[in-house]
């Protein structure tokens, strides 16, 4: 009888820790589809944890109308869920590991709100696009222009001219041979943020 309850216990302890395991399946779609999908995505720094509640200082909102602060529910520790701690910086889409949540950098503590670590913006100044080409107030205005091999975004009132410009100081993308990048960028597309369009990829290659 020792022996079965034993047996009986041990059991008991392997299920309630084999609970923890997570069993979502793995989305395999592009990240900016899933990303698309989040009703609310921001890029922010935790500022306090406080048991399962998690309070951000928001620097970009993607999706959603989280504010300069943004408190959330985190889920119970798992491998179901994101490990959050006071000071990392990231792009928040949900609590979960099925959902796209982004480490940014592990330690923002003394970044710029700016800094985004892996979020970053594709270098588009050599298409010397006039300033007000790409000035928005929210990412609705923004409109996808190829830039060589890359793109950027400039406002819709402006896109048509920044296509035929960017052809004529970059070179007609149409006619190039574009290499395929590497699976470690993850293109989220075009962004207002901070008053200009723009185009953005996460770069799983810099360290979070």
């Amino acid at each position: 009888m020792r022996h079965r309850d034993s047996l009986l216990a041990l059991f008991t302890a392997f299920s309630a820790t084999a609970t923890l395991a997570c069993a979502v399946p793995g989305d395999l779609r592009p990240y900016s589809h899933r990303l698309a999908e989040a009703p609310l995505a921001f890029v922010g720094t935790v500022a306090a944890v406080t048991g399962l509640r998690v309070t951000f200082n928001v620097h970009h909102a993607i999706h959603g109308s989280p504010g300069s602060s943004a408190t959330i529910d985190a889920l119970p520790p798992s491998t179901c869920s994101i490990s959050i701690a006071v000071g990392q910086r990231w792009l928040y889409a949900g609590p979960a590991t099925s959902q796209p949540s982004v480490l940014l950098q592990a330690d923002a503590r003394s970044a710029r709100s700016s800094d985004f670590g892996r979020f970053q913006r594709v270098d588009d100044a050599r298409a010397r696009f006039p300033s007000d080409w790409q000035s928005c107030t929210q990412n609705s205005q923004c409109e996808p222009v190829p830039i060589g091999c890359q793109q950027t975004a400039a406002n819709s009132a402006n896109a048509a001219a920044a296509r035929s410009h960017a052809i004529r100081v970059v070179g007609d993308h149409r006619a190039m041979e574009c290499a395929t990048g590497p699976a470690e960028i993850q293109h989220i597309g075009q962004q207002c943020v901070a008053g200009r369009c723009g185009h953005w990829v996460l770069d799983f290659r810099l360290r979070p």
